[in-house]
């Protein structure tokens, strides 16, 4: 009797992961190379819709990479190359297996993507950029969250002879909102955000980070 009612279970949970809803937008948290180390190599997106797959480098997502094909947990080119190997962590966790060199050796690099979940506020856009948040790192060490304005000092910008500095905007993706970092006027990393109000944000898939922080209202 137990060793049937396993098997149920067990055919249950593999037939509910490999039944999953793969399709949506899939953001690139960071990557293993397989050294213990993981990762990040600027902004990455995959797009699935039913058994074909966009790539994008992009966050603009007007310029895509490649035009693939997803076949029994394969991801393919257009040639039938392939692209990637893909493994179904939970449904809203895909990794993906690609071949590389690391230190000159063979290496299979594990991509984590994470699916791109609408932004869960209340408020507009232009409501967010007037709060400032503040984030604490330690006892001793904050961060703040300020949108459209030059967060670098001054006299540092006129030292380094630069128009601009560092900045964070509120950018967007279909119903997600991001933080976007910039640095000297160039996209550096985009968080993507996964609830914001008046009194907190959180943020969701930190490069190379926790899985989610979240910062409070700076009084």
């Amino acid at each position: 009797m137990r060793k049937s009612t396993i098997i149920i279970l067990t055919t249950m949970i593999l037939n509910s992961v490999s039944g999953q809803n793969l399709n949506g937008k899939w953001l690139l948290k960071d990557i293993n190379s397989g050294d213990g180390n993981k990762g990040y190599p600027g902004f990455q997106m995959l797009e699935i819709n039913d058994k074909s797959a966009e790539f994008f480098t992009e966050f603009s997502l007007e310029k895509k990479v490649s035009n693939l094909k997803l076949v029994k947990g394969k991801i393919l080119t257009t040639k039938n190359g392939i692209f990637a190997k893909y493994k179904i962590i939970n449904e809203n966790h895909l990794r993906l297996f690609i071949d590389g060199k690391s230190n000159d050796k063979d290496a299979v690099f594990e991509y984590d993507f994470y699916r791109l979940m609408p932004t869960i506020t209340t408020l507009k856009k232009e409501e967010i950029e007037k709060i400032t948040f503040l984030f604490k790192e330690s006892e001793t060490n904050t961060s703040e969250f300020k949108f459209n304005i030059e967060l670098m000092d001054a006299e540092i910008l006129k030292l380094m002879k630069k128009k601009e500095g560092h900045k964070m905007l509120i950018e967007k993706i279909d119903s997600t909102l991001f933080i976007g970092n910039y640095h000297s006027g160039k996209r550096d990393v985009s968080f993507p955000i996964k609830e914001v109000t008046r009194e907190f944000i959180t943020l969701y898939a930190i490069p190379t980070g926790p899985m989610e922080l979240t910062a409070y209202r700076k009084e």
